[in-house]
């Protein structure tokens, strides 16, 4: 075989290439393409039969393409032609008091089916549904509803009843508004109390220092003690019976203010209580309604 032909069948095998890549791009692509109308058409048979009718019919619409064969794409066009028939609609309506309501919310779980009602249908499978209806100023509803298979624009229709408005004062009268019940107060049992255990307290302190005091005149000084000693002596029981005093005062008041106060006697009335300390001594003054 000469150069020159081996070189002319060189270029047209060369040629052929492109021509063959091409055909088998096609070949692929016509077997993708049949390999997903063979599945939509699977799907819908098995989805209408379930009752998925939405679902079925999207499967239906992918299979009756022109790019499927053609006895798949004529039962699809004629399946979804049955099935647009089988698909229910609804159509919802409310009322409340006799007159129509429009600004209503229908929904399903989280799913809003309707912001409003406009008398357009709605599809859906059929099945069992609980609706939830709300509308401003109306109690929500809940309505339990069972659709069938070819139900088309099928009326469901709410009442609705009004949430309950607050009873209104009479015209040119103010409702009368009750003051807030007054609460027992533990302030001032408290402070007569804390009042009392530092009087106790400065009773056994002065008392046991005076006490003290005195063991040790009658062993140093008795009886020549001179009157500097008796006087320091007789200062710490006066301290100590004063201490004694103010105590079981403070003791008897708080018990008082703890047992007998009632709320109305210091609504009447706000008690005020003032406590003075001085280098002379301790001071208190109570002024309430008793």
């Amino acid at each position: 075989m000469s150069l020159k032909l081996r070189y002319t069948l060189a270029l047209v095998a060369l040629g052929a290439l492109p021509i063959s890549k091409a055909r088998a791009e096609e070949s692929d692509t016509k077997d993708s393409a049949s390999a997903e109308c063979v599945r939509a058409y699977e799907q819908a048979q098995e989805q209408r039969h379930s009752g998925r009718l939405l679902e079925a019919r999207v499967q239906l619409q992918g299979c009756a393409r022109d790019a499927c064969p053609e006895f798949i794409r004529s039962d699809c066009t004629a399946w979804y032609g049955e099935l647009q028939a089988e698909v229910p609609t609804l159509v919802f309506a409310a009322r409340s008091a006799g007159r129509d309501l429009t600004d209503v919310r229908v929904s399903l779980g989280q799913r809003v089916l309707a912001s409003r009602i406009d008398g357009e249908a709605i599809e859906l499978d059929p099945g069992e549904y609980d609706f939830q209806f709300a509308a401003p100023g109306m109690q929500p509803l809940t309505q339990h509803v069972l659709i069938s298979r070819g139900e088309r624009n099928r009326l469901q229709r709410v009442e609705f009843i009004p949430l309950a408005k607050e009873a209104e004062a009479p015209v040119g009268r103010a409702a009368p508004s009750l003051p807030p019940l007054p609460q027992r107060s533990w302030v001032l049992p408290a402070v007569f109390g804390g009042v009392a255990v530092l009087g106790l307290s400065s009773f056994g302190v002065f008392g046991g220092w005076g006490h003290a005091a005195e063991s040790r005149l009658q062993t140093t000084c008795s009886p020549h003690c001179s009157k500097d000693q008796i006087s320091s002596v007789s200062t710490k029981y006066a301290v100590a019976d004063v201490s004694l005093a103010v105590g079981v005062a403070s003791l008897g008041l708080a018990a008082y203010f703890a047992l007998s106060s009632s709320p109305e006697r210091r609504a009447a009335r706000t008690p005020s209580f003032d406590v003075h300390a001085s280098a002379r001594g301790l001071s208190a003054s109570y002024q309430g309604a008793f």
